[in-house]
C-alpha cells in the first residue's frame, strides 16, 4: 500500500474513532473446570455476589454461554473498573472461582460501538430510562 493510501486510511479510521465512547471495561471469560452438578449447590452463592457487584455499579453485564439444560457452565462477565487488577480481584473472589470450580481469562475491551437506550438492574428486574448523552434531534 502506498503511503499517501495509508496516510488517507489512517485519516478516515482517526476521523471513525474521534467521536467514539472508548469507554475501558474488562472481560472475564469464565470456563467450568468441573460439572454442572458439582457447581450447582454454590449457583446461589455466585447469583448473590454477582447482584452485589452490580448494586455496587461494578457490573457491566455478565451471564452463562447457553447451553441446554445446563444451569451453571461457561459464562461472560464484563466489568466496569478502574483498573484490570481490581477487575481481577473481583473476579477472584466469585463464589465458583474461588472454590476451583471455574477459572477465567481476564482482557481489557474497549466500548466503541453500540447503543444503550436503558439501565436495566437484571436481577431486580428495575429499569430507567434517559435521553442520553447528546440530544440527536437538534
Amino acid at each position: 500500500m502506498s503511503t499517501s493510501k495509508q496516510q488517507d486510511s489512517q485519516e478516515r479510521i482517526d476521523a471513525f474513532l474521534a467521536p467514539m465512547l472508548k469507554q475501558r471495561l474488562y472481560v472475564a471469560f469464565s470456563t467450568a473446570v468441573a460439572s454442572a452438578e458439582e457447581m450447582f449447590p454454590h449457583v446461589a452463592d455466585h447469583l448473590e455476589y454477582m447482584n452485589g457487584l452490580e448494586a455496587k455499579g461494578l457490573l457491566f453485564g455478565s451471564g452463562p454461554f447457553i447451553q441446554p439444560g445446563i444451569l451453571v457452565g461457561d459464562g461472560l462477565t464484563i466489568l466496569q473498573t478502574k483498573t484490570i487488577e481490581e477487575a481481577r480481584t473481583l473476579m477472584e473472589n466469585e463464589p465458583l472461582i474461588k472454590l476451583g470450580l471455574r477459572e477465567f481469562d481476564l482482557r481489557p475491551w474497549e466500548l466503541r460501538e453500540g447503543r444503550i437506550n436503558v439501565t436495566l438492574n437484571a436481577s431486580t428486574s428495575t429499569f430507567a430510562l434517559s435521553s442520553g448523552k447528546h440530544d440527536t434531534t437538534s
